[in-house]
């Protein structure tokens, strides 16, 4: 786009040119848009281009050449899109022919992100970016943070299947800038559906251990409103003893058009339950876990003299119950487990577009609460536990923080510039600010470069502060966990290629890790080392290769990190075991006419040592190669698939001592049925 007119008095943007580019954000868009050409993109290099009905005084005119544009919702408002940043995004009609069952594979197959599975089919795993740790990466669902505060085991307990999203993008880097303390290596933003879609789908999968998955969704519009409802369910008998699942998913949006904007409303619960197979120590395997998930928010997308605000309010609670012994228990087990908390804030955020640039502030607050029986503080008055008479709840334990937030962008020509702050007054923690600078340089018009510097705080969560078991131990004396970030990068958008490079360095102090000595039994939490991480990752995707017609998609991405760090001879648990060299590819091809088939392929190597069981004898962990297929027909409405997990029967762990699924078919039938073939 080589000229953009903005009028506050017809508002409309009127693009004179478009040069066939790839696309950017226009998360809180309020003006009619007017497109010659669109085309997909899946990873991007995020750009400031919100833009906003300007005050009649105001007539402002400029030059802003965009990168790249995703028409989204505006409760998927992406805010990544205020960041001058490396985004990876994913699509439904990317990811929807992949051999992929769930949000956990999906997310394997993205570059710089390490998911460590305890179970298969999205029962619970722990995600990592760029070589943080689980509890170090924000979660967002339509924009919304979700983040569980008693563990980062939790952060994935979405009440969603991976029929329902439509898109995913994930910041590679700190976002405390814009999000506050917890995105402290990366965030992902889940989005639903897009607005004005129209369609229904439903979706039946059997395979080996007993496998059961259904799930419907539909997307549909009452006059100027938008609605989108999805429920699923899943269950298996196990692919070894004690790693049977049962699960289930309920989620509604609606976007109701009124008179002062778009009120977006969400609501979604979730119900797992799961034998948990040596999950937390393999000292005791017999575990097993249930938890439950609500979450519900409301925003408004409204406007007034020329100024974007967004008021937002929400609430997520969620109940876990933790069985160190399903079946049989020994005499001093004194009983289960139980957690409850609830996390809930509001976040008004107000930004507007003038002749100096963007300017973007606002002010949120947050609060957490747990309830349990073994974390917290002692309770003045014990509680009852809905539906476990003779259990009380006997600890518990608040916190809550405000964040103040402002970042300003500027455009010159080829050049975008932009920096910001947030401080946050936390009533455990004090104050703690962040900080952010981005600039990016349009080299030609595909072809673009950025630098970013900024900084992060993580405070501890619930059970890094207080968990007390037979192998663990938490310190309530735990203080926040830093780090300051920079990276360099270099970007190529094509229509049918894409590509990327990026560089990075993170110097992280105080980190917390649960370690122990060699001759130590329980693993017990501290502010453990500082650690110095470098990495690169580089990424490719081409669609539709004219000299391969058969190709359909083919993608690649490799990651490289290092961490220098000071273990002082202990062993870690989790921050020290980072991937050090990941490889990613997935093929989509035809095989003859409505058959098609996709792959993926896997390489990891994890540094690290587990202890391993009933050996005891420290083991390093091996590479491993995973390959999954899918062999699909695709008859209109209609797709019947094979999905071949593990292919190659590759025996591994993500974590040390719990053994990951072998090779695992199933089939499965959907049926889709979109607005305009009715």
């Amino acid at each position: 786009m080589n000229r953009s007119i903005f009028s506050s008095k017809t508002r409309r943007v009127c693009f004179r040119r478009w040069g066939n580019k790839s696309f950017s954000v226009f998360a809180s868009l309020k003006l009619l848009v007017k497109v010659s050409v669109l085309s997909a993109s899946y990873s991007l290099l995020a750009m400031p281009v919100e833009v906003y009905a300007q005050p009649d005084t105001i007539s402002l005119r400029t030059n802003v050449d965009i990168d790249e544009v995703v028409i989204s919702t505006p409760q998927a408002a992406s805010t990544y899109s205020e960041l001058m940043r490396a985004v990876t995004v994913v699509t439904n009609d990317e990811f929807s022919q992949l051999p992929v069952a769930n949000l956990h594979d999906l997310l394997r197959n993205i570059a710089s992100v390490d998911i460590r599975q305890r179970g298969g089919h999205q029962i619970q795993a722990d995600l990592m970016v760029r070589g943080g740790s689980f509890d170090q990466t924000l979660i967002l669902l339509n924009g919304v943070n979700i983040t569980d505060p008693q563990t980062g085991h939790h952060n994935l307990n979405i009440p969603i299947d991976l029929e329902s999203v439509e898109r995913i993008e994930l910041l590679q880097g700190p976002g405390a800038r814009v999000y506050g303390p917890g995105s402290f290596s990366g965030a992902i933003n889940i989005i639903t559906t897009a607005k004005g879609k129209e369609y229904a789908r439903v979706q039946a999968v059997a395979g080996e251990h007993g496998l059961l998955r259904t799930n419907a969704s539909a997307a549909f519009r009452q006059g100027s409103s938008n609605f989108f409802v999805a429920a699923s369910s899943a269950k298996s008998n196990g692919y070894i003893n004690n790693t049977d699942f049962s699960l289930h998913n309920l989620f509604a949006l609606g976007q109701l058009a009124t008179s002062i904007g778009s009120v977006d409303v969400q609501a979604g619960y979730q119900d797992k339950a799961f034998g948990a197979q040596s999950f937390y120590t393999p000292k005791y395997p017999d575990q097993f876990e249930q938890t439950g998930t609500f979450f519900s928010s409301v925003s408004l997308n409204g406007k007034t003299k020329g100024i974007a605000i967004t008021p937002t309010i929400y609430i997520r609670s969620h109940n876990d119950r933790f069985e160190l012994f399903r079946n049989q228990s020994p005499e001093w087990y004194q009983g289960h487990n139980y957690h409850s908390t609830i996390s809930w804030g509001g976040k008004i955020a107000a930004a507007a577009l003038h002749k100096h640039g963007r300017t973007r502030m606002g002010i949120e607050f947050r609060d957490e609460q747990i309830l349990s029986n073994v974390l917290g503080d002692p309770l003045s008055t014990p509680r009852a536990i809905k539906g476990f008479a003779d259990t009380l709840y006997t600890r518990g334990h608040n916190r809550s923080l405000v964040n103040l937030f402002v970042d300003h962008t500027i455009y010159l020509s080829r050049l975008v510039v932009s920096g910001g702050g947030i401080v946050t007054h936390s009533n455990r923690y004090g104050v703690n600010w962040n900080y952010g600078f981005d600039l990016s340089y349009r080299i030609m018009r595909k072809l673009s470069m950025y630098a970013s510097i900024s900084n992060a705080v993580r405070f501890p969560t619930f059970t890094d502060l207080y968990y007390s078991g037979p192998t663990n131990q938490g310190n309530i004396n735990l203080n926040p966990e830093y780090a300051t970030s920079y990276e360099l990068g270099l970007k190529l958008n094509g229509a049918k290629l894409t590509s990327s490079i990026a560089g990075f360095h993170r110097r992280a102090t105080d980190v917390i890790d649960w370690v122990k000595a060699a001759d130590e039994e329980k693993w017990r939490t501290m502010n453990h080392t500082h650690i110095n991480t470098t990495g690169f990752d580089v990424q490719a995707k081409a669609l539709n290769i004219k000299a391969f017609p058969l190709v359909k998609s083919i993608a690649a991405s490799y990651t490289f990190l290092y961490s220098d760090k000071e273990s002082y001879h202990l062993q870690s648990y989790y921050a020290l075991d980072y991937l050090k060299h990941k490889l990613a590819i997935s093929l989509n091809h035809k095989v003859y006419k409505q058959l098609g088939a996709s792959w993926t392929l896997q390489w990891n190597s994890r540094t690290g040592k587990y202890t391993a069981y009933p050996e005891n004898i420290e083991k390093a962990y091996t590479p491993f190669a995973l390959i999954n297929l899918r062999l699909y027909a695709d008859f209109m409405r209609i797709m019947t698939f094979i999905d071949i997990h593990n292919l190659s029967n590759e025996r591994y762990v993500d974590i040390g001592n719990i053994e990951q699924p072998g090779r695992w078919i199933s089939i499965g039938l959907r049926y889709s049925m979109d607005a305009s073939q009715r």
